[in-house]
């Protein structure tokens, strides 16, 4: 076995941490009152933050803004299509569920408030945190936590997790990429996080994974698409998450040279591709179309260089081979090699434990249960 020039439990948590008291999740009833909130900052022309002018006894200070179009739908339900999906799941700490949902001045239009994650999602977070900071790999403990607690999130929506409730159904997030991921501060060493956005989500059905979709971000999906309707390219978007906070790289060759590429070839426009008006931008096209690559974590750094291994200047940092080798399951090319969330939250899950007590003891360990 290879000599690791720096290996995880070494280097990263490696002393048991005290454990700190946790923040309690916020349950008090919320009301939303226009006047009683102002804008503080607009992250996009329809999501902005809200900073309350006074708050009731325990109330949030800040909420999320999010203006959500509401579409026509065979149930006459006038709630925005978000709204409607989250609805039909129980309350899980693995996800961000809305506050509220309220009506605004255009009746094609509703508004719906959230709780508000001072952290940001894991993208803003790594970038602050490590990538800013002489480009600090993250710690593995963290990504252990992360990977776990996903993985709970896709079992928790897929229905293998959480309270049976009549007419539950099966959710396939379909959008699972770093933006869409909150990092949440508990009070703790080590954070925890939440799948958010499910914008566009949809319920599984049997005959409907067959169907093809070109809808979410395809950076972030399997080999497969735009067949995505399936419990197992969730699986795939977790692994590149997992392979992003391991990497800062996403698993697909360089677009703009896979673009080039094909003109070199002789293809003179990407709209000889038989599907391209299915896609919104040439972009969407190649990040669609553009081979996916992934790279092993659990290399040493001379190993690297002599593979080539594609970096942005500097060796890639060696985490463990049982994280590598969980990861590398998940974007396994063949879509029925893939774990199911079964398989993750029982035999990944078990080594995740063993590796964060490994790590942190028991402070690596605080939040790691799926509560409803």
């Amino acid at each position: 076995m290879q000599q690791k020039h720096a290996h995880s439990e070494d280097t990263q948590d490696s002393d048991a941490q005290p454990v700190k008291r946790q923040k309690r999740e916020q349950q008090v009833p919320f009301a939303f009152y226009p006047k009683n909130w102002k804008t503080t900052r607009a992250f996009d022309d329809n999501v902005s933050l809200l900073k309350a002018t006074h708050t009731d006894r325990g109330g949030p200070h800040f909420v999320v803004k999010k203006l959500l179009k509401i579409e026509p739908n065979t149930s006459n339900d006038p709630r925005p299509f978000e709204i409607r999906i989250l609805a039909l799941l129980p309350r899980c700490n693995r996800v961000v569920h809305a506050l509220a949902c309220v009506a605004s001045e255009d009746p094609t239009v509703g508004i719906a408030l959230f709780e508000y994650y001072p952290l940001g999602d894991i993208q803003m977070w790594k970038e602050k945190l490590f990538d800013r900071r002489n480009l600090k790999p993250v710690p593995e403990s963290y990504i252990w936590r992360f990977f776990l607690q996903m993985a709970q999130a896709l079992a928790f929506i897929q229905g293998q997790l959480g309270p049976v409730v009549g007419g539950r159904h099966v959710i396939l997030h379909r959008d699972i990429k770093p933006k869409n991921i909150l990092v949440v501060d508990i009070g703790t060493t080590y954070p925890s996080f939440k799948l958010h956005d499910f914008g566009c989500a949809t319920s599984w059905r049997e005959d409907k994974q067959y169907v093809q979709s070109w809808c979410g971000t395809f950076d972030w999906q399997p080999p497969e698409n735009p067949r995505i309707n399936t419990t197992a390219a969730e699986v795939w978007a977790l692994g590149a998450c997992v392979h992003f906070l391991a990497t800062g790289q996403k698993t697909i060759v360089n677009t703009e040279e896979y673009k080039l590429a094909l003109l070199t070839r002789g293809k003179r426009s990407l709209r000889d591709f038989p599907d391209r008006d299915c896609y919104s931008s040439t972009d969407r096209c190649v990040a669609a179309k553009a081979p996916r690559r992934v790279l092993h974590i659990n290399l040493d750094a001379q190993t690297q260089l002599r593979r080539r291994v594609p970096n942005i200047g500097v060796p890639i940092f060696q985490y463990s081979d049982e994280l590598n080798d969980w990861m590398q399951d998940c974007l396994q090319y063949n879509a029925a090699a893939r774990p199911s969330v079964e398989d993750l939250i029982l035999d990944m899950g078990f080594v995740a434990r063993v590796m964060l007590k490994r790590m942190g003891g028991a402070a690596a360990l605080v939040d790691m249960e799926e509560t409803f």
